[in-house]
């Protein structure tokens, strides 16, 4: 028995919730006028050659904010628990690319939700697997007793925050998600394996930085008149894209299936989304017993692609465990395997899911 069975057992989640923008963007929307789309065009990696497999995507309006989904996700998930806002001890996760450098938008969703001015709030920044890391430390939390009941929520507001010449762009997708976490969870943390490989440290970064259009360098503006982050994954990146990120992430979820005596046919996976080479690629290393994604409907959701898709999913599950497993910043690997309750979910009460 791995040291996480033995530790948090008896701590899962009980209830998920999604929430997705209303407007959806296709493959020849004019966002999209800037991307190189000739096959073999110089540094093919970074055109839309590679970046397939979206035909739609949902993206925020101007002036609408992340947190708004974040929070209605969150309810979500607090009706689906059957619990209300007050019995929140603790609130994980992170909206991201956050308005400020400091406060989070997180601490907006403590407001919006009427959380207990008791409830810890823990903006938790490890892009991309802000939710597998948000669902660890709540898991923990209740394990020992820290915690009974911990909410998590993570919203992506990404498509702000792109370089529409660069191909990793193509699949970008807004969206937020939410979770329960207590007491005998429908769902449970097994066991939790992570890779940091720090000397990639620079492979993919979200800064302050120009965009080129039409030979002109261009510092992207927010609606405020403020210098905004835009995300880039240059050279290294692509190195990394294609060699770590590529064999690396099967090749871990493989040790923790293993290391757990889990066959892969008893998994339903949920990984990373932005390409679909990347989602057929890991399929064929993997094999599992079913693959949960979203990519041709709902692109790219970058953070909120493991609980929007987990959400989606959480009542219909049969397989006896789930493997989430995320590729980030930093830069690392990280995958959670859980076991499924079917039994015990098929009984509870499931409130409409937002569209």
């Amino acid at each position: 028995m791995s040291r996480a069975t033995e530790t948090c057992s008896s701590a899962g989640i009980l209830g998920c919730g999604h929430s997705l923008p209303a407007a959806t963007r296709h493959n020849d929307d004019p966002v999209f006028n800037r991307l190189p789309r000739e096959p073999g065009h110089t540094g093919a990696f970074d055109t839309v050659d590679f970046f397939t497999g979206s035909q739609e995507r949902r993206h925020l309006c101007d002036g609408e904010p992340i947190e708004t989904h974040m929070a209605d996700a969150a309810l979500a998930a607090l009706a689906q628990a059957g619990m209300g806002p007050g019995s929140v001890d603790r609130l994980y996760g992170y909206a991201s690319v956050p308005d400020h450098i400091t406060p989070n938008a997180l601490y907006r969703v403590h407001h919006v939700l009427g959380l207990p001015r008791e409830a810890l709030v823990v903006p938790v920044n490890s892009e991309f697997s802000n939710f597998l890391t948000s669902l660890v430390l709540a898991t923990e939390a209740v394990a020992s007793g820290s915690a009974r009941h911990v909410l998590i929520t993570c919203g992506s507001n990404w498509t702000r925050h792109l370089d529409y010449s660069k191909g990793h762009a193509f699949a970008a997708g807004d969206a937020a998600a939410a979770a329960v976490v207590g007491p005998a969870g429908l769902m449970r943390v097994v066991d939790h394996v992570t890779q940091t490989h720090s000397d990639q440290y620079l492979s993919m970064t979200m800064a302050i930085r120009s965009v080129d259009i039409d030979g002109h360098a261009n510092l992207p503006l927010d609606q405020r008149g403020l210098p905004t982050p835009v995300y880039s994954m240059e050279a290294a990146g692509s190195e990394v894209y294609q060699s770590l990120l590529l064999n690396g992430l099967p090749d871990l979820v493989n040790q923790l299936l293993a290391s757990n005596a889990v066959d892969s046919s008893q998994v339903s996976l949920i990984t990373h989304q932005g390409s679909r080479r990347l989602l057929d690629h890991w399929a064929e290393a993997i094999r599992p017993g079913a693959y949960l994604e979203s990519l041709h409907d709902l692109g790219n959701m970058t953070l909120a692609t493991y609980p929007v898709n987990l959400s989606r999913h959480f009542t219909s599950i049969t397989t006896p465990y789930v493997v989430l497993a995320a590729v980030g910043t930093g830069c690392h690997l990280t995958a959670l395997l859980l076991a499924n309750h079917p039994r015990a979910k098929a009984s509870q009460a499931a409130p409409p899911k937002p569209p």
